[in-house]
């Protein structure tokens, strides 16, 4: 069965449920090896949550110690059953997060026991030091490392972690979020060992907790979270597949998005203007706590919001290119037009920004449309025919007043607007888009202007250039996922790597022009009598990889449609 259908399945299964509100926002340190931090968005809180635990650790201990002795000294503890079973459990908890100590199965095996034998405060440290693991290392080289001992990380083993999340066993926000994350982290960095496990019923259980309401543990603050971690999930899956069915996907999250932007913007519009029910008949504190609580919600709805529309844009990247992906940007970009022309909510606005300039990038252009079109105002030849009325808005907003936005932000949230018009302007003009597929000094230029470059390094004499919004919206969702081990990764797993490809254009390939080739010798132009024996072999593995990530792709098509969970009704 081919991969659309799988993926088919998983967009008709996302759209047949309704939208719900959630959110998680984060910022997180500029990963490993990154030279500059042009990945502006937020994933702070899930960055500081990791760094608090990871922290806390021996900090534990040592209060857990020190309590014991107090203890002692006053005569507290007994001989009874009771007290020596407690005392045991608190040394068995103690030894269980001992960052020294502890590996990936260890920590699987000790968040299978009992909330008994392994408390909450415990679950939650052992699962950042769970994560720390698996993104320090990728699971690739750990498993070859360590391939016939009792420190492999299995197929079961992940699947007993799994577990938790389909039982929901969880009971904290920060517990929740950080399972969800360790699960990510390893089926991400090696789809090879567990393909298995990404399957419909995962992708189910995730859209389910990202619309269902929010609980004291799935909160809104962490739903955003879910949704960034799902992409993530389904860039690495289908990355180098036909996507079939992604286009489904990128609709249902657009719906999500376009839900929760109405919200967050009501709200905002609400506080702005002091429109609160009751307000008048509430005492000034009561109503200062309302107001807080208004904006909390008005913050998580807009996080939920972004993460959607940056959700909608890594999809985006897994179409491929020509007359279908055309007309879905045709569609989509109207809507985003829509969400970018606010002022009240900045920051979705320069999501949906961020997303209308990778439309452009994408848009496959007819050669023989720039010759007859030459109306400034309507341009057919291009994701959006009303250009004029988008420059004006992009214009605006790239120019808004320091009323509207805070001194500290206003330098990053003017760059992105002009980069987004500068986008709009270069890739609609003939000559200067044929200059940046060229990879000409002059194309390279242009490129500056269109998004603010960043750096991975590789080794010390080799980068890999972060230069297109392609590669941006790609780099953001994988960040997502291995955070500061995101280095670690792009460096030791090839699977990884390829997915900060950008694939060629016709003319790239007319030219036989590799942009992903940053070598000074070749200048980006590959010769096709060069090939050594070592890159035959390259090729083969490559397509060896192609084969088995189909397969994978293939085989949760075919559950999905076993499952018959998307099937419209009249």
């Amino acid at each position: 069965m081919p991969p659309s259908s799988k993926i088919r399945s998983l967009r008709e299964e996302a759209l047949s449920g309704s939208s719900t509100r959630s959110s998680s926002r984060a910022r997180t340190p500029n990963p490993d090896g990154e030279e500059n931090g042009s990945l502006d968005v937020n994933f702070q809180s899930i960055e500081e949550l990791l760094a608090n635990k990871l922290e806390h650790l021996q900090s534990v201990l040592g209060l857990s110690d020190l309590l014991e002795h107090e203890n002692k000294d006053k005569k507290f503890v007994n001989d009874n059953k009771n007290d020596h079973k407690q005392q045991t459990i608190s040394e068995l908890n103690k030894s269980r997060i001992q960052s020294d100590l502890t590996t990936i199965n260890q920590i699987i095996y000790s968040l299978t026991q009992s909330r008994t034998d392994v408390s909450s405060q415990s679950r939650e440290l052992l699962l950042a030091q769970l994560y720390r693991l698996v993104v320090t290392k990728p699971i690739i080289v750990f498993n070859e490392e360590h391939a016939g001992t009792k420190e492999f990380v299995s197929e079961s083993k992940v699947e007993e972690l799994i577990q938790n999340l389909y039982g929901r066993n969880f009971r904290s926000e920060s517990e929740f979020i950080l399972l969800f994350r360790s699960i990510i982290g390893l089926l991400s960095s090696d789809l090879e060992e567990f393909g298995e496990l990404v399957s419909s019923q995962l992708f189910s259980s995730i859209e389910k907790l990202i619309q269902d309401q929010p609980t004291a543990s799935v909160t809104n603050d962490n739903k955003a979270g879910l949704i960034s971690g799902y992409c993530g999930l389904l860039l690495i899956l289908y990355a180098g597949t036909s996507a079939y069915g992604i286009d489904e996907k990128v609709n249902w999250l657009f719906e999500l998005a376009q839900g929760y932007v109405e919200s967050a913007l009501t709200l905002k519009s609400q506080l702005d203007s002091g429109d609160r029910e009751y307000s008048t008949l509430l005492h000034q504190d009561h109503d200062k706590q309302l107001v807080s609580e208004q904006e909390r919600q008005a913050n998580s709805e807009g996080s939920i919001a972004i993460s959607a529309i940056h959700g909608v844009g890594v999809l985006l990247t897994l179409l491929p290119r020509g007359d279908f992906l055309n007309e879905f940007l045709s569609e989509l970009v109207p809507k985003l037009v829509e969400i970018l022309d606010n002022e009240e909510h900045i920051d979705i606005a320069k999501a949906s920004g961020r997303v209308i300039a990778l439309c452009y990038e994408l848009y496959t252009y007819d050669s023989n449309d720039d010759i007859e079109n030459e109306d400034e105002e309507y341009n057919y030849n291009a994701p959006y025919y009303e250009q004029a009325s988008l420059i004006s808005i992009c214009n605006r907003l790239a120019n808004l007043s320091s009323k509207k936005i805070g001194k500290r932000d206003r330098h990053e949230t003017h760059s992105i607007f002009r980069e987004t018009l500068n986008t709009i302007e270069s890739y609609t003009d003939a000559k200067k888009r044929e200059e940046i597929y060229k990879r000409s000094p002059e194309g390279i230029e242009i490129s500056h202007t269109l998004i603010s470059s960043t750096h991975i390094k590789l080794a010390k004499s080799k980068s890999l250039p972060i230069n297109s919004w392609f590669l941006y919206f790609r780099l953001l969702h994988l960040k997502w996922c291995f955070g500061f081990g995101l280095h670690n990764q792009i460096v030791s797993n090839g699977d990884i790597k390829q997915i900060l490809r950008e694939p060629t254009t016709e003319y790239q390939d007319k030219y036989n022009f590799d942009p992903n080739d940053n070598s000074l010798e070749s200048g980006g132009y590959r010769s096709i009598d060069a090939r050594t024996d070592s890159e035959r072999f390259a090729k083969t593995d490559k397509k060896r990889s192609n084969d088995l990530r189909k397969a994978r792709v293939n085989k949760v098509t075919e559950e999905m449609n076993d499952l018959h969970l998307f099937e419209k009704t009249k």
